[in-house]
């Protein structure tokens, strides 16, 4: 008994755990933001950019969820990404993205996307992946856009039940 107890204190008194390891890191919403690795200016143009690769419909944005800084905060813990980074956000400043109204924006990253094997495509990739991670581990994209609710109760779960599959 005195074990189990000891163990109890001993977790509350652990740090919360960092998920960002995993994919997990929830953006904040409620907290005022700073960055932590780019300037303003990179930053801006990484908002635009997010936003251009998941844009407000009927569900939030990824700018309006915050995906620069979770881009930012993957950036500020892993220098070697942030580096590549830097770079291709001088790279994509360099093409007139930040310059253009959203339908060029959307015009030079679906050129960026078509262009496997090179560096063009190289920076859309990064770009679109971190702000995939970002935007589905935040409350907008998993609650919001795509209904998650973690409280679910479920009463049977079923599984699989394609006849293909031997059920």
């Amino acid at each position: 008994m005195q074990a189990s107890a000891t163990l109890a204190v001993a977790a509350s008194t652990l740090p919360a755990q960092d998920h960002s390891q995993h994919g997990l890191t929830q953006i904040e919403t409620a907290a005022p933001k700073k960055a932590r690795f780019f300037n303003k200016q990179e930053m801006a143009l990484l908002e635009q950019l997010v936003e251009q690769i998941i844009p407000r419909s009927d569900t939030p944005g990824a700018a309006d969820a915050k995906v620069h800084y979770f881009v930012d905060l993957q950036a500020h813990t892993n220098k070697k990404l942030g580096s590549q980074l830097r770079k291709d956000l001088a790279w994509v400043r360099k093409q007139g993205f930040a310059k253009g109204d959203a339908a060029k924006q959307v015009e030079l990253l679906t050129a960026w996307s078509k262009q496997k094997g090179t560096s063009s495509f190289g920076v859309f990739q990064r770009l679109k992946d971190l702000t995939i991670d970002g935007y589905y581990g935040s409350r907008e994209g998993l609650a919001q856009e795509l209904g998650w609710n973690a409280n679910t109760f479920l009463r049977e779960f079923k599984g699989c039940t394609h006849p293909e599959h031997g059920v």
